[in-house]
């Protein structure tokens, strides 16, 4: 068997590549989409964003006197000169809770508020006009650090102390209270559309084509990870196709395999070793098939080449006993092989009981004529079993035939049903100690056996056993042996 290359298609490597991309699709449609509505219906948003940063930026560079009044601004990336250069357009100042001027782009008089309005702490984003231009601006707090403000507090404090008059004490003591700057920044209409047009757009433009320039790449770097990444995979494919049934033992390596595929390696070794073991016992079975029907055959052929017309009679009888015990053989293989396939099986509710006691009319003849009683113990409330009932049939006949022939004269086999299962016991010499593990091999026949069987009558009940999940298991009793099946109740829906 060849072991074909699927369609790309198909393959997981094609698959994992178009699952990323439309992932990677959907996330930059939905970030393309968002900002796209950000920037065509909702630009006031943008501009707030923008003015915001701007004056967060402008509140973090501050830096303070001695007294935690504002006295520079030094931006890290120094480019504090763009407020003076288009000063017209963008500007800033910082002004206390009374609205004073304390530092700024360039001169103001006042802070910078609506035309006609006072100066509000609380007004955030807002519109005015400044000579023919109109701006947007944005006001937000920022405080002195800790040091300036210690600083502050010890002068105030040293001040007070030198004042020796109550009036001056309280100045002092209010003057020592951390005083609040806020930070105002405006930016033009005109340099707004300039920042747009110049900056936003081809940035725009820069990050989509770098999107797909990364998408390509990427795809790229991932069709060659995915190739090297499943080496391990074909190569296992590969050593799958070459088992065969003279090969069986071989087994997939799990080396440099992903460990998502891990599990995977190891069912499939687990479900070789159930195969090869099952071939194992087929072949086993086949050999010791042909191993007991060897011997009557050449007892047979022996037979008819020795025989004369003088005792024809004799020979008659045991050509007959010799066919009717192949015959038996034969069928038991037959029905050993029938009974370890599943799907021959048709399950349904069954009360054991009624199957028991069906097995005892069965088999009164042969206990009579062995001269042994049988004793049936049923529990009337035992639940019924799923099972094929005549599978279930088998098993006990086999358990109770094998109980009579071991019975001495006289016995008695007891077949008891409960709730938990079936037991079968007989009275007679036992199964010795080393004997119990062969008990249910295929052709196994102990040393004590009384009839001429081919071994296949307990190898039966163990298939018909495990093949419903049931357990069958064997001990010595005083006297006897008993037989003890288990299985598991049908429980209503």
């Amino acid at each position: 068997m060849r072991c074909e290359k699927p369609h790309w298609r198909h393959s997981l490597a094609a698959r994992l590549l178009v699952g990323y991309l439309k992932a990677l699709a959907v996330t930059l449609g939905v970030l393309g989409g968002a900002a796209a509505i950000l920037m065509t219906w909702h630009q006031d948003v943008v501009d707030q964003l923008i003015l915001n940063g701007q004056a967060g930026h402008i509140a973090r560079d501050l830096r303070y006197d001695a007294q935690g009044r504002p006295s520079a601004l030094v931006r890290p990336d120094g480019i504090e000169w763009i407020y003076g250069s288009l000063a017209e357009d963008i500007k800033y100042c910082v002004v206390n809770g009374q609205g004073q001027v304390v530092l700024s782009s360039e001169p103001m008089a006042r802070a910078l508020a609506p035309s006609g309005q006072p100066f509000d702490t609380e007004r955030g984003f807002f519109e005015l006009q400044i000579g023919e231009l109109h701006f947007q601006a944005v006001t937000v707090s920022a405080s002195p650090p800790a040091s300036a403000s210690a600083s502050a507090s010890a002068s105030a404090s040293a001040s007070a102390s030198a004042s020796a008059s109550a009036s001056a004490s309280a100045s002092a003591s209010a003057s020592a209270s951390p005083v609040r700057y806020y930070v105002q920044v405006a930016l033009s209409d005109r340099a707004n559309q300039l920042a747009r047009f110049a900056i936003i757009k081809p940035l725009t433009r820069a990050a989509l084509w770098t999107a797909l320039a990364s998408v390509v790449l990427l795809s790229m770097v991932l069709v060659i990870a995915m190739r090297r990444t499943l080496v391990p995979l074909r190569e296992a494919s590969l050593a799958a196709a070459r088992i065969e049934p003279r090969n069986l033992g071989a087994r997939l390596s799990g080396q440099r395999m992903p460990a998502e595929l891990q599990p995977l390696i190891d069912a499939f070794n687990l479900a070789l070793e159930r195969l090869e073991k099952g071939y194992r016992v087929q072949q086993e079975f086949l050999a010791g098939a042909a191993h007991e029907l060897k011997t009557p055959l050449a007892l047979i052929r022996a037979q008819i080449e020795m025989s004369g017309p003088a005792d024809s009679s004799a020979d008659r009888s045991s050509l007959l006993h010799d066919v009717d015990l192949m015959a038996r053989q034969v069928h038991q293989l037959l029905h050993l092989a029938e009974v370890s396939e599943a799907q021959n099986y048709v399950l349904e509710p069954i009360a054991i009981a009624s199957v028991v006691s069906d097995v005892a009319g069965y088999l009164a003849r042969l206990a009579d004529r062995r001269q042994v009683s049988l004793n049936l113990v049923a529990d009337a409330e035992a639940p019924p079993v799923n099972a094929d009932r005549s599978a279930l049939f088998v098993l006990v006949k086999n358990l109770v035939e094998n109980a009579i022939q071991h019975s001495p004269e006289g016995g008695t086999v007891t077949m008891a049903v409960d709730a938990t299962g079936l037991r079968v016991r007989d009275e007679g010499a036992g199964i010795a100690d080393h004997d119990l593990p062969k008990l249910f091999e295929r052709f196994w026949r102990g040393a004590q056996r009384r009839d001429e069987g081919a071994g296949l009558g307990l190898a039966i009940c163990r298939e018909i056993a495990v093949t419903h999940g049931w357990q069958l298991s064997a001990s010595n009793a005083s006297p006897g042996a008993e037989f003890t099946l288990s299985f598991a109740p049908v429980l209503d829906e």
